[in-house]
């Protein structure tokens, strides 16, 4: 039989008031799938009574949620944990998370092994989502579709966070204690500042763009270092081992967290790259030479078909949508959207 969650159990362990007995329990019932939909439910119905500033209007409930993932973390005794939490909203249009979308919570802890005996947290934003998180020190911000954000639950003691994807941070200030993004390629250090930072695994170009404030890039393999000021870019390119520098309008590159597709005179191919990154598809493009085209738009509330319309457009491209594929193991695979060059 199931076991019943206490709503009353849990409000005591959010604000920190409550016995081993309860934290033994509080941690059963998130380690259990089962629980997953009633424990959704009773955070839904009482979300305005935990401790956390929520914005009014704004139903988000990625503070509670934080709150309790780290606590569980932080403090279950002599046993490491690695809590993979993922929070995430449904879209109702593929290209616009609205604030109050409806969303699900799926959370599971697994127990496991650490070289440096501590514990990780980890935020992930699924495939054409956004997620906005709160960290235990203040600081705030949101996850890119498909980014993943980890730090360890002793982070108040050292304010560093992974970032696989893209994300875009408003630190909280402390001088004594410097914030760090760290990345395959390279690290940010700041103070407090609101910056984007864009690494995907599987994209050779890390981006960083200073928004407010002054950051610090560091090389991870040493080999360069810069400092940025309030509408600067720095591109790094993993493959050619090369870093620039350019003025920007900030604003631009972190529209996404807003719901919107900006474009400002950018080739074609990273357009459609970011394209296939917020609508979750694979976009290929047959003739290389389409990659000089540059292009302008910004897209709000739009279906993938019609971006892709508006950009056939003014673009010298046509376009053809295949339908999704299953494989032998009954996984359907991306949509895939092919662009070709429009015959004369």
């Amino acid at each position: 039989m199931k076991e019943q969650i206490d709503y009353k159990i849990l409000k005591n362990f959010a604000s920190g008031h409550y016995s081993l007995k309860d934290f033994t329990q509080v941690s059963r019932w998130f380690k259990d799938p089962g629980s997953e939909a009633e424990l959704k439910i009773t955070i839904e119905q009482h979300w305005n009574e935990f401790p956390i500033e929520i914005v009014e209007g704004e139903k988000d409930l990625s503070s509670v949620l934080n709150l309790l993932k780290h606590k569980i973390a932080s403090e279950k005794p002599s046993v490491n944990l690695k809590i993979k939490f993922q929070r995430f909203y449904t879209q109702a249009a593929a290209i616009l998370l609205l604030p109050l979308l409806l969303y699900s919570i799926y959370s599971t802890f697994l127990a496991t092994s650490s070289s440096d005996n501590s514990s990780l947290v980890e935020i992930y934003s699924p495939q054409g989502a956004r997620t906005h998180f709160q960290l235990p020190d203040g600081t705030k911000g949101w996850l890119n579709s498909g980014s993943t954000l980890k730090y360890a639950t002793n982070f108040l003691g050292n304010r560093k966070v992974q970032l696989s994807g893209e994300a875009w941070f408003e630190v909280i200030h402390n001088k004594d204690k410097p914030f760090v993004v760290s990345t395959p390629a390279l690290d940010v250090q700041v103070l407090g500042t609101k910056f984007n930072v864009a690494a995907f695994l599987n994209e050779k170009v890390t981006e960083v763009v200073l928004q407010e404030g002054k950051v610090q890039v560091d090389g991870t393999d040493k080999k360069f270092t810069a400092e940025l000021k309030p509408n600067e870019r720095f591109i790094y390119d993993a493959l050619l081992k090369t870093s620039t520098i350019q003025n920007v309008n900030a604003d631009q590159f972190s529209a996404w967290k807003d719901g919107l597709l900006v474009f400002r005179n950018e080739p074609l191919s990273e357009v459609l790259n970011r394209i296939g990154r917020w609508y979750n598809v694979e976009i290929v493009m047959t003739d290389p030479m389409l990659q000089k085209f540059r292009y302008r738009a910004t897209f709000q509330e739009e279906q993938i078909e019609e971006v892709i319309r508006l950009i056939s457009l003014t673009a010298p491209i046509e376009y053809s949508f295949n339908n999704r594929k299953v494989d032998d193991k009954g996984t359907f695979k991306k949509r895939s959207i092919i662009i070709r060059r429009k015959a004369n």
